[in-house]
Order: C-alpha cells, then structure tokens, then sequence
C-alpha cells in the first residue's frame, strides 16, 4: 500500500469531499458536526485535517486543534476507511499526522479525550483497544485524574479519560491542566470558563499529576 499523509488544502472542494464520506459514516449522528461547521474549521487557521492517501484515494483523516497561543493541542477526530481496518493503517495515519503537527507548529501536550476502560460498558473491548492504540504510540494517561466530556445536553456523558502525548513530558502541574481544562471548555465545545465540571474535576487532584 503506497501510502502518504498531507494536510488538507484550504478550499479544496475535491480533497473536503474525500474527508467528508469518512467522517459521515466514522461517527454516530449525535456525535457529528454539521457539513457547514466542518467546513469552516477547514479554514480556519488553528485547524488542520491531515488526510491519508493509498495512491490517489483518500483513506482516513487525522483532525487536529492547535490554538496559537496555547501550550496546547487536541485530537479532534481520527478515522480510517471502514474497509482498511486492522492493518496498520491509523497508526501510520496518526504518527505521521503528529510528527507534521509539531514541525509546522512546535511540540506542545497533543490531548486526546477517550472513553475510559475502566468502567464497565458493552462496549468494554472496543475502548480497550482504543486506549491500546494510543498507548503504544507513546501517549500516557493523565492520573489520578477523571475527564468529564463538556456535553451541551442533559445527556449523562460517558466515563472519560484525558492522555497525552509528548516526547518528553511525564508530570502535568495542576494549573496547567486547569488552563487546559478551561481552553477545551471554552474555545472547543463553547462553554463558561467557569462551567461548574472544571471545578469538580480539579476538587481532588493532587498539585502535581503524573503521566502514567
């Protein structure tokens, strides 16, 4: 498989459309951005979506939020074609897509949220290999530490973890993650900074927190 990663070009129809069928079947409706909010996280600057090409076709895509003046960047969205599952393919797609990420825009703590294995679910062993994946491509987990998904619902959301990936970065101090916190908060999923769940996941972590 002649495999290659590139970011997606600003307004390129062609390459957005190559993304859209992904992302439009990689997700559950509830959890999907609308076709107009994705294309304007497209073209903004502190987006980019890095696209996974066997040969001429586009096979998965990498979603990456990097805020300019943060320390800081998150994993919005990962998918690879549902046909090409199982063989290597995401990792490839996510090693390259960070590697690309921190050229362009420096090394900082990339985040990624993830449902956590350590609760009971009928989805136990599909979130057992997600954070495997993430593992073994060097990102640790942020403990002790329990991550609450800002949803803008009354829905309950699910039990969450928060990892992280840096070359060298092994302890987190507490108010860097509540800077963190209150950027996700705020600029990805439109809530207060003072949004009451940032208090509640800070009331009893320790002043320094280790990646584990």
């Amino acid at each position: 498989m002649a495999l290659h990663v590139k970011a997606l070009e600003h307004h390129n129809a062609h390459e957005f459309d190559g993304f859209y069928a992904i992302y439009s079947t990689a997700f559950p409706l509830s959890e999907q951005k609308s076709r107009d909010a994705l294309l304007a996280m497209q073209r903004a600057s502190f987006y980019t979506i890095y696209l996974a090409y066997n040969d001429e076709k586009i096979v998965g895509f990498c979603m990456m939020y990097h805020p300019h003046e943060d320390d800081f960047f998150l994993l919005e969205y990962m998918a690879v074609d549902e046909s090409l599952r199982g063989i290597g393919l995401g990792s490839t797609l996510l090693k390259s897509s960070i590697y690309q990420l921190f050229e362009t825009h420096g090394t900082k703590a990339l985040l990624i949220e993830i449902d956590s294995p350590e609760k009971s679910s009928s989805e136990q062993e599909i979130r057992e290999k997600r954070e495997q994946f993430y593992r073994r491509l060097g990102a640790l987990k942020i403990d002790p530490f329990d991550y609450i998904l800002p949803l803008q619902s009354a829905e309950k959301p699910p039990p969450m973890e928060l990892l992280v990936y840096h070359p060298s970065l092994r302890e987190v101090p507490k108010e860097t993650l509540q800077t963190w916190l209150e950027k996700l908060y705020v600029d990805v999923y439109g809530c207060a900074k003072t949004d009451s769940r940032i208090a509640q996941m800070l009331e009893s972590v320790p002043p320094i927190l280790n990646l584990i």
